[in-house]
């Protein structure tokens, strides 16, 4: 065999609950990007493109288990996995993509980082050399850091959670290859852990072989402050009694007895082909990176300049789709005119308050960038900046909205758009551009004005929505 060649599991198709949608210009005319869009159901894909560069559903496959089931959405896929470890299973990192390439991966401990950090190198448990990481070399440090963190505004690409579960198909009569699943959602990593944490439990370790159902689920979760929000969680699952679970476990652990099956050492064997996403063949890097992390402005894989120093104004930063249908359907290509940033380096994108309001109650949205904000008439009223849990785990917007809102809307006023925000139960928070020059921020979160009169509150929500 080839020397330090590191055979992989075979990846005969991909299970999605998103993907690539339309395709739009970048900003600078570059070329072009995809905008990422979720789907309410599971899709099966080959490992075939289409003209667009889109993976092929497994139509044929698809069809067979919605017939099983007697469905016409795929919610539920049965199942099967290969391993007891949970890691092997389903692999977790801390992750973060800058263009087409991982730019940083860690394991909450420790992070391989693109052009920083020390490159160590070991011969058993002596250091050989170390150095500090050049242009082209991913190097050590400490994990995580403050890419992780939903106020972290740049410069550079925000960190995610990648999940990555490897599975087999019930009824695919075919051995060789697995299927994967990739998410960047918390709520589905802990939904998948936490389920395949309790069956190994209750099997008394065994999880290869068991029969399981992938289910895609919208639930309904708290806040701490006890407000709720819509989730879509993937999980695993058995149908099945407790008992008959545990009496499965032992059947599978007495036959490995009989045929001296030693998980064990195919575990040992079989981690030394996990790949972490800083490794993964480029094409795989690509792909994450278009779905998972995307960036229209990106150019090749030229990864971003460390953070440091004092914090940049988020207008700086370039602006990224949305991966909600309902988020771009608010969108419109606008000239920004008086709204936020104004001339030519002002995005060309845009998107309505509505629209934002709707993807901020949605944990999964991979957009935190700047994005003009557009009445849903087209007329501009300020700029998106970032959104995400705070510290106390409140979902808050920030807004960057014009100085002369009233007058550039017709009567649209601050308190108006706090009220609607609130309603929502999102907390809005409010930078004026004289304040980003600054380097000052103020909360607008005031008590609620009292109720304007009739006529003028019909004509600002006229405005807003």
């Amino acid at each position: 065999m080839i020397k330090n060649l590191t055979p992989q599991l075979a990846e005969r198709g991909k299970i999605k609950i998103g993907g690539l949608g339309d395709e739009r210009k970048k900003k600078d005319g570059s070329g072009t990007y995809m905008l990422p869009v979720k789907y309410d159901a599971f899709k099966i894909t080959t490992m075939q493109r289409d003209a667009a560069g889109r993976f092929i559903e497994d139509k044929e496959l698809m069809t067979r288990i919605m017939e099983k089931q007697g469905v016409q959405k795929l919610l539920e896929i049965p199942v099967k996995l290969l391993y007891d470890d949970l890691e092997l299973n389903c692999q977790t990192r801390y992750s973060a993509y800058s263009g087409t390439r991982c730019f940083c991966s860690g394991d909450g401990e420790w992070a391989q980082r693109f052009g920083e950090g020390m490159v160590q190198k070991w011969a058993g448990d002596v250091l050989q050399e170390e150095h500090k990481a050049g242009p082209n070399e991913y190097g050590t440090r400490p994990c995580p850091c403050e890419r992780l963190e939903s106020s972290f505004a740049g410069p550079g690409p925000k960190c995610k959670p990648l999940t990555t579960l490897q599975v087999l198909l019930e009824g695919v009569d075919r051995v060789g290859g697995v299927w994967k699943f990739r998410s960047t959602s918390w709520n589905t990593l802990q939904g998948i852990l936490s389920s395949l944490a309790l069956i190994k439990t209750i099997t008394g370790g065994v999880l290869a072989g068991i029969p399981l159902v992938m289910i895609l689920s919208p639930k309904t979760v708290s806040t701490p402050d006890g407000k709720t929000m819509v989730a879509h969680i993937v999980s695993l699952e058995y149908r099945g009694s407790e008992e008959k679970l545990a009496e499965i476990g032992y059947e599978i652990a007495l036959r490995r007895i009989e045929r001296r099956v030693k998980m064990d050492t195919v575990e040992v064997e079989a981690r030394k082909l996990l790949l972490l996403p800083h490794l993964e063949p480029a094409p795989d890097q690509a792909d994450t990176a278009a779905e998972f992390f995307p960036d229209p402005e990106a150019e090749g894989t030229a990864p971003p300049k460390p953070a440091g120093g004092k914090k940049k104004p988020p207008a700086t930063q370039s602006p990224v789709p949305a991966p909600e249908p309902q988020a771009a359907a608010g969108r419109q290509a606008q000239d920004p005119g008086n709204g936020g940033e104004q001339g030519a380096g002002s995005p060309a994108m845009a998107i309505t308050l509505p629209a934002l309001m709707e993807l901020a109650k949605e944990p999964d949205g991979a957009v935190d960038l700047p994005m003009n904000l557009v009445t849903t008439k087209g007329v501009p009223i300020g700029r998106w900046l970032n959104w995400g849990p705070n510290l106390g785990g409140d979902m808050q917007v920030i807004l960057e909205l014009v100085d002369n809102l009233g007058e550039v809307t017709g009567g649209l006023t601050v308190a108006v758009i706090q009220k609607a925000f609130n309603k929502a139960g999102i907390i809005l928070k409010v930078i004026t551009a004289a304040e980003i020059q600054e380097g000052k921020e103020r909360l607008a979160d005031p008590p609620p004005p009292p109720p304007p009169p009739k006529g003028n509150e019909g004509q600002a929500k006229k405005s807003l929505f």
